[in-house]
């Protein structure tokens, strides 16, 4: 009798410790499953599922939403037969050789959904198989032995549970993911411990990263805000996502007004071609830098804007929209077209005294040349023409700039053959130099279809920088490359070289390169800036490859056509 009053004890109080083991196993992973609850992922309700590996005991685990619908599994590959019909009420309920338990998931009072948890009792039964079998031994030392160690493994399972229990509550109560459970046994409850803990230590690191992403995007979003430029978010097709306080004091809408609109509102009509073309480029991944055009205000207002344009992708590297900076340059273009304005006015008004004096001195020394005068007298006038002649270069810089920016610029486009205008240039920038050869390879036979006065304001603009910027002399080399319909002309010196960084600016209007070799060299920065505009009208390009104390080489190409389409 007493006997079986032990078991019937023993049994109980078993049930009661596995009970209570699955129960607080089942609080941690509920507390641990509401984030993966609010925020829909399964993922990471999977994972944290995962951790019941380290408990063979249980059978089969689900997580419920709060509408009752199945959330996830574990293991995944439990049939849906196997799980409940529905969610009971909150609980734990034992059945035929298992215990089943419905553990709310809850956050701040909140209730998320359902954790559902079912165990085996082979524990128990193999517990009282050692007793039976103990007692059928020692019949009359059994009950004393079995007391002290049922007290024994009670305490070696119950202290580890409850110390996971006593964390798990700080974790829940407190939201502090630093808390570990202290690890007391190597056993099963041993590895369910370093299973808490190692969760533990993922969602901590998961929170850091998630509360810097946060006060990242805090800092961007306050950026943005309050920038000096206007900062404007589009969905693809160029519809506004967000608009920027300095866009509203740019523009004159308020963020209430574009937000959802099209991008074409502060586009003129003139430019919705540009703007379709800017679309275009964007959904092809491509950026625009600096991009200088016109927008209108809500006061039909144009403003002259410089717009720099990134497209926004994904993870995926999809592109989901993107970011445009408009900064307002109306003030600058006003004032360049000032000084354009004064440029082409007193370039003008310099070119007709300038022309008759070169005149005279032409004059002069052909008359000198004639009578055999004093060679002082030849050498001064020679030199006199040579320096009218670069101020007439000058000159007409200065008025083909004027004409570039007031849109003026007209191609007359012929066929000619390519040599003898490299030859006539050449002869002319020879006349310029006695430091320097001027060579020509692989010119002959090739005829173009261009403006040849102005491919030779580029060739000449070339060969007088290549004379400038290689003050020990050398060779400067005239070469001609077809490449299928084109041919490629390069204009190559030995000169003093351009650094990588200079090369980025190198064709931009009045940029001057600032270093000691060039201190005593003369220019204003705009025969290069005038070579690329000449070559944008004929759909060309220049570029230079360069390297520092070797020499550089500017080259550009031209369409090509046979005699006979000339002729024709």
């Amino acid at each position: 009798m007493l006997c079986s009053a032990y078991f019937i004890f023993e049994y109980v109080s078993y049930k009661k410790t596995v009970k209570n083991s699955v129960s607080t196993l089942a609080a941690v992973i509920a507390s641990n499953s509401s984030a993966a609850l609010a925020f829909d992922s399964r993922t990471d309700a999977s994972d944290i599922l995962d951790a019941l590996k380290g408990n063979p005991h249980i059978i089969a685990a689900a997580l419920y939403d709060k509408n009752g619908k199945l959330f996830v599994a574990y293991p995944d590959t439990l049939h849906n037969r196997d799980l409940p019909v529905g969610v009971r009420p909150d609980g734990y309920y034992f059945s035929s050789g298992s215990l089943e338990g419905f553990e709310p998931v809850s956050q701040q009072a909140a209730r998320l959904g359902t954790l559902y948890i079912h165990s085996d009792l082979k524990e128990i039964y193999a517990q009282l198989s050692n007793l039976i079998f103990v007692a059928g031994l020692l019949f009359a030392g059994s009950l004393l032995v079995a007391y002290f160690l049922s007290v024994f493994l009670q305490r070696r399972i119950t202290r580890p549970i409850l110390l996971l229990k006593n964390s798990a509550r700080a974790v829940s109560g407190q939201h502090d993911y630093s808390v570990r459970a202290a690890k007391v046994t190597n056993d099963e409850l041993g590895s369910l411990t370093d299973a808490f803990n190692q969760m533990l230590t993922q969602i901590e690191l998961q929170n850091d990263t998630i509360n810097e992403t946060v006060a990242e995007t805090a800092k961007l979003a306050a950026i943005v805000e309050f920038s000096n430029d206007a900062i404007i978010s589009m969905a693809p097709g160029g519809i506004i996502t967000s608009w920027n306080q300095s866009a509203e004091r740019t523009f004159g809408y308020t963020a209430e007004e574009l937000i959802g609109k099209s991008i074409l509102t502060i586009v003129p009509p003139e430019r919705l071609d540009e703007e379709a073309e800017i679309l275009a480029r964007l959904e092809r991944g491509e950026q625009i830098d600096q991009l200088e055009t016109q927008r209108v205000t809500k006061a039909n207002k144009l403003l002259d804007v410089s717009l720099t344009i990134s497209p926004v992708k994904d993870a995926a590297g999809r592109i989901t929209g993107s970011s445009k900076i408009a900064r307002d340059i109306t003030d600058k273009k006003q004032a360049e077209r000032r000084k354009n304005d004064f440029i082409g006015m007193v370039s003008h008004e310099l070119k007709t005294p300038l022309t008759s004096t070169r005149s005279y001195i032409q004059v002069l020394l052909m008359e000198a040349r004639k009578r055999n005068s004093d060679a002082f007298i030849v050498n001064a006038l020679t030199r006199a023409d040579v320096q009218t002649k670069k101020m007439s270069h000058m000159i007409q810089d200065f008025l083909n700039l004027a004409r570039l920016e007031e849109g003026k610029v007209q191609l007359v486009q012929q066929v000619f053959e390519l040599r003898p205008l490299i030859e006539e240039i050449a002869g002319d920038a020879q006349f310029l130099t006695t430091l320097h050869r001027i060579e020509l390879t692989d010119c002959q036979d090739i005829a173009v279809k261009a403006d040849r006065e102005k491919i030779g304001q580029v060739l000449m603009n070339l060969l007088t920088n290549a004379i400038k910027y290689s003050p020990r002399g050398g060779t400067i080399r005239i070469t001609c490359t077809p490449e299928l319909d084109k041919v490629r002309v390069g204009v190559s010196d030995e000169g003093i070289g351009i650094s990588a960084i200079d090369q980025k600016k190198l064709f931009e209007r009045f940029y001057r390169v600032e270093n000691e070799q060039q201190q005593t060299i003369s220019g204003f920065g705009i025969g290069l800036y005038l070579v690329s505009e000449m070559l944008r009208y004929h759909n060309s390009r220049i570029a230079v490859e360069s390297e520092e104390g070797v020499g550089s080489t500017f080259y550009f190409s031209l369409n090509t056509v046979n005699f006979l389409e000339g002729a024709s």
